[in-house]
């Protein structure tokens, strides 16, 4: 009752909210610090794109197959915006736009050609130019009040010479279309809605778009389809790990349960037991919501280790209950283990306490939750189960003895000469040395995640076709207000465009492009208007005009635009990108270099550049990955030396020794391995090893404090490790490589818990 009182209290504080966001659980690179929220807002809005593209060799099955898929997701609500067909006037709506705003979007090059005393004849001749060339198609509507032209000159800078269209796409029938192996290519694209989780879930809209790409093949025979976009990737990644994690814990559970049931043939142990587990769930949940908010799906997957270590208490309690030939009371049982399992809670807390000190946010949310329940645990089994009477013995079988056995097969050890029980962990040190060697601590995030064929394929497609250039690298620009901002990438513009002339890469996108600072537009009038104002009247009697006041009027009405103006309809999915605006008092955009051909060279270009930070995501989160992975190490190796020095004053040094030896040896087993195999030891690793480091110093503790009843330690300890190996090293048949990580340390570590952990029981 105080378990569920303690969710209604947190149901009451906050609502409810699981985090599923894949982008949640990886930290921020160290050297983005500064601009980490600006680089998690930029990765957010890029993580909700999606891309369709409908292809065939007759362009019109290809448009009937867009249209009909057009139709089907249109108006889904969780898509917060459809592109598919371009309006007729998308490209009047940009003309109009230029114009009204041409003193401020004709670009550096024009403007810095008006400069000088032959200013004035470049922009005649160019304008003459526009209007009598055999190609001009330019709007002749506004010449008295754009004698010059500038809006036409400024429309061409967003369309012709715009690198929004440096790629092979070109407008057709209203739709970007695309032309690659004979067939004809129709783009569909959307933006997922916020409020749409990354991780698959029932009902997800990622269904409905794959369900309509599969009715588009039946419907349209020789149809191609290609997809792209990073909610595929996570909506693929996450339903295969979810699947297979359903049935391997469905299966290891049902084993687990099986196996319980064989041993004590009553049902009031293991529903004991279960109930111990959910009400420690329920704490870990109504703490760590209250404090946080919310609770990513990781620390539920991390916080089921409350279960294989929680579990050890309510195993060890009911064992002895059980089958102990001294047949005590509940209360019996406490005083019995209640030193074992007083010192392996304060122990394995310590490892949670560790867990808790690296930079990383979620690791102390996960630590919370299974620190929490497994107080929870500790306090049932201390305080609720001792009200149970004595047991009503029933065979067990030849399991007691058969655990017995086991244990007192380690007796061997004992009756060897001195230099022998030296000699034989020197050598088994020495087997682990080359893995040891061979060991690579590293979290590489191409290593964590395997594209499907299917995908991978669809993804290459797509690629090709659109041709975007985008290759995962950007800059962060970083200014204390908008101007600012605007003035700070203009500046870094001109090592843009010097990297650009040395082909480092073959484009950029930019929002100075798009809105050009106020001090630069103003810089630019203030040359237009001196080189143009005062020649306006003779060029204008040219071309059989009275006046030049249309044109004095257009110049009077200059007005510098900024970021927060409404803009074409074309550029808002550019600008959306690239602009970031506010965050926390400050100001950021985003400046995109496109097909990339020298990445080595891309963040030397911001050295020197105040407020520019170069955005390289996967390395960077690989290599903070691997620095907080290496931080765990230090945090585990501290941990064991504080245990070690706790259980001196318990015990004795020596047997202090013997106790601390098992969880160490069984990480030194899972890096040895994992050297040998050559598999990373990665994050995901190094938390199989924290947990590890829990259940082997309870196996030591429960050994070292069985005293005579080496049978039910014996048995306790044995159905522990199965029923953990079970539960958590069945993980390791995943295909998904965190969890399958994740699960092949803890069954290392387990096993070799539990196979040395006999070493510590007392000698007769």
């Amino acid at each position: 009752m105080v378990h569920i009182a303690m969710l209604a209290l947190a149901l009451c504080a906050r609502p409810w909210n699981i985090d599923t966001s894949l982008y949640s659980i990886l930290p921020t690179a160290s050297s983005l610090k500064d601009v980490s929220e600006a680089e998690k807002r930029m990765s957010e809005q890029t993580m909700n794109q999606l891309n369709i593209l409908v292809g065939h060799e007759d362009f019109q099955t290809a448009r009937k197959a867009a249209d009909w898929f057009d139709s089907t997701l249109k108006d889904d609500s969780r898509l917060e915006s459809v592109r598919y067909t371009i309006s007729d006037g998308a490209l009047e709506e940009t003309a109009n736009y230029t114009y009204r705003h041409r003193f401020s979007l004709l670009g550096d090059d024009y403007v810095q050609a008006l400069t000088g005393t032959a200013g004035a004849q470049f922009a005649r001749d160019e304008a003459l130019q526009r209007i009598y060339g055999a190609f001009s198609l330019s709007d002749l509507s506004h010449l008295e009040e754009d004698p010059y032209l500038l809006g036409a000159r400024a429309f061409d800078r967003f369309t012709v010479y715009s690198p929004l269209l440096s790629n092979k796409l070109s407008i057709k029938d209203s739709r970007l279309v695309a032309n690659d192996s004979a067939k004809t290519y129709i783009l569909w694209s959307a933006r997922v809605h916020p409020d749409e989780k990354g991780i698959a879930s029932e009902g997800h809209v990622l269904e409905r778009v794959n369900a309509a790409i599969d009715s588009i093949n039946m419907r349209y025979p020789g149809i191609s389809v290609a997809k792209s976009g990073v909610p595929f990737h996570s909506f693929e990644s996450s339903k295969n790990a979810q699947t297979e994690i359903t049935w391997i814990s469905a299966i290891s559970i049902t084993l687990a349960l099986v196996l319980l049931i064989a041993v004590f043939r009553t049902p009031i142990p293991i529903a004991s037991t279960l109930s111990s587990v959910f009400m420690a769930i329920v704490s870990a949940l109504a703490l760590t919501w209250s404090l946080f908010g919310e609770i990513h799906m990781f620390t539920l997957v991390f916080g089921t280790s409350i279960i294989g270590i929680s579990i050890d208490y309510a195993i060890h309690f009911f064992t002895d209950w059980k089958f102990s030939s001294e047949n005590p009371d509940g209360n019996g049982v406490r005083k019995r283990i209640l030193k074992g399992i007083l010192l392996g809670f304060m122990t394995t807390e310590l490892g949670y306490i560790a867990l808790s000190v690296a930079p990383f946010p979620l690791l102390r949310q996960m630590a919370l939750f299974s620190a929490t329940g497994l107080a929870s645990a500790l306090c049932t089994t201390l305080f609720l189960f001792q009200a149970f009477p004595k047991a009503t013995h029933v065979r067990a079988g030849r399991a007691p003895h058969l655990a017995a056995s086991l244990s007192h097969m380690y007796d061997w050890y004992y009756r060897l000469r001195r230099p022998l029980k030296i000699a034989l962990p020197v050598m088994l040190c020495a087997l682990a040395v080359p893995g040891l060697i061979r060991l690579n601590v590293q979290t590489d995030l191409h290593n964590l995640y395997t594209v499907s064929d299917s995908l991978k394929k669809s993804e290459t497609l797509a690629n090709k076709v659109i041709d975007f250039g985008t290759s995962g690298s950007y800059y962060i620009v970083k200014g204390a207000s908008a101007e600012d901002v605007l003035q700070k990438e203009e500046s870094f513009i001109h090592k843009m465009e010097q990297g650009k002339k040395d082909s480092v890469f073959r484009n950029y996108l930019a929002v100075s492009y798009f809105v050009p600072s106020k001090k630069r537009q103003e810089e630019s009038f203030a040359i237009i208007k001196q080189t143009l104002q005062g020649d306006a009247a003779t060029f204008l009697k040219s071309q059989k005009f009275d006046n030049d006041s249309l044109f004095q009027k257009s110049l009077e009405s200059f007005r510098p635009i900024t970021p927060e103006d409404t803009f074409p309809s074309d550029w808002q999915t550019a600008l959306q990108t690239l602009w970031l605006g506010e965050i926390d008092g400050a100001y950021y955009s985003t400046v995109l270099p496109l097909h990339v051909n020298d990445a080595s060279a891309l963040p030397g270009l911001a050295n020197g550049c105040e407020g520019v930070y170069f955005v390289n995501k996967v390395p960077e989160i690989s290599r903070s990955l691997t620095e907080i992975s290496r931080i765990l190490i230090v945090l585990v190796a501290i941990t064991n030396l504080l245990m070690f020095a706790i259980f001196i004053p318990v015990y004795d040094l020596k047997t202090a020794f013997r106790i601390i030896r098992i969880p160490v040896c069984a990480g030194i087993a899972v890096a040895s391995v994992f050297g040998l195999a050559g598999i990373d030891f990665n994050f995901f690793a190094i938390a199989g090893v924290i947990l590890t480091l829990g259940i082997g110093i309870d196996y030591s503790l429960f050994f070292r404090e069985g005293g005579g009843h080496v049978s039910t330690t014996a048995l306790a300890i044995a159905l522990s490790a199965a029923t953990t190996i079970l539960s958590f090293g069945s993980l390791s048949f995943s295909q998904f490589q965190p969890v399958y990580v994740f699960g092949l340390s803890i069954f290392i570590g387990t096993l070799t818990s539990f196979l040395l952990s006999p070493l510590t029981q007392k000698r007769k």
